[in-house]
């Protein structure tokens, strides 16, 4: 029966290397070719030498086996990025009609070694994606789909990376993909606030609010309604009163009405935060921030393009 070892475990362990295993006696191992005058060689191990030259002999057989997928695996965890190994653990998982949920609980298990690998990530949304088809949750309403396992568990655990490092580009690119494809964009939106609210300089955070937004749409480019652009532009100026200083906010809303408001820059942002900067409470702080002018500039520069636009039609008709 060929099973997931967990790599912690040490089962998979031998303290006699490769060529004096048993196990191992069948394969010749393919070296590395760096060619015959490498110029800047790395300097590995002779354990991950041997290792990596017995699984470049097993790929290069095409071997399905349990001893391939256990070496697939220390490989993996001896050198994260390698991605030809991941893909050939794909490869075993697939042929070898392993159980997906455990593969990604020891992708889970490494991962704590590994948080900011890209190849993980990635392998744990090919292996999400062979869970849990998107099509077979489209009838569902997003509460419905939230009670569903596979999604569940995957949200708990990105937001427990989350937790831990708040600013992690890949879990939140992971999310992103966990989001659009099972389509639980309320209880994100949810998340989110309860993320900037907890830190209002959270960029990634900021982000994710921007993504939940504008693409759950029908088009890449959409016009927001004036009664979600008016909500918007109240939270980011909720926003910016705590602290005027921040990027976050300013970069949000200018950005958000930029491309997908842009009549309501002049008309609803420019006396928001104007009148923000009149304030008394809060106008030394805003009107000494590099952010309040370069939204102004933005504004302005908007507004100008707009005009010439329009001249430019009236000269035509």
């Amino acid at each position: 029966m060929v099973r997931i070892v967990d790599s912690d475990s040490g089962e998979e362990d031998s303290p006699l290397p490769m060529s004096e295993q048993e196990e191992w006696s069948d394969i010749v191992p393919i070296p590395q070719d760096d060619g015959k005058h490498p110029v800047c060689p790395i300097a590995y191990t002779d354990e991950y030498r041997e290792m990596t030259d017995y699984f470049r002999a097993i790929m290069a057989a095409g071997e399905v086996s349990q001893r391939a997928f256990d070496l697939s695996g220390r490989v993996i965890d001896a050198n994260a990025a390698h991605y030809t190994a991941w893909v050939y653990r794909k490869k075993l998982i697939l042929e070898l009609g392993l159980d997906i949920s455990e593969e990604l609980s020891w992708v889970s298990q490494i991962s704590g070694r590994h948080i900011k690998n890209y190849q993980l990530w990635h392998h744990r949304g090919a292996l999400l994606a062979l869970l849990l088809d998107p099509k077979d949750v489209v009838h569902e309403s997003q509460d419905q789909r939230l009670q569903i396992p596979a999604i569940r568990n995957e949200l708990q655990f990105v937001g427990e990376v989350i937790d831990k490092d708040s600013k992690n580009f890949h879990a939140w690119s992971h999310r992103q993909f966990v989001v659009r494809s099972y389509g639980i964009w309320d209880q994100e939106m949810a998340y989110v606030e309860t993320q900037i609210n907890q830190d209002v300089r959270n960029n990634s955070a900021w982000n994710q609010r921007y993504f939940v937004l504008t693409t759950n749409q029908p088009a890449d480019v959409f016009v927001l309604s004036d009664e979600v652009a008016d909500k918007e532009i109240a939270y980011a100026v909720d926003k910016i009163k705590l602290a005027p200083n921040n990027e976050s906010p300013w970069s949000y809303i200018t950005g958000l009405m930029v491309r997908h408001a842009p009549s309501m820059l002049y008309e609803r942002l420019l006396p928001s935060i104007n009148a923000l900067a009149a304030d008394e409470e809060y106008a030394l702080a805003v009107s000494s921030t590099p952010f309040y002018w370069s939204a102004l500039v933005d504004i302005y520069e908007e507004q100008a393009k707009t005009l010439e636009a329009e001249q430019q039609a009236a000269v035509v008709a």
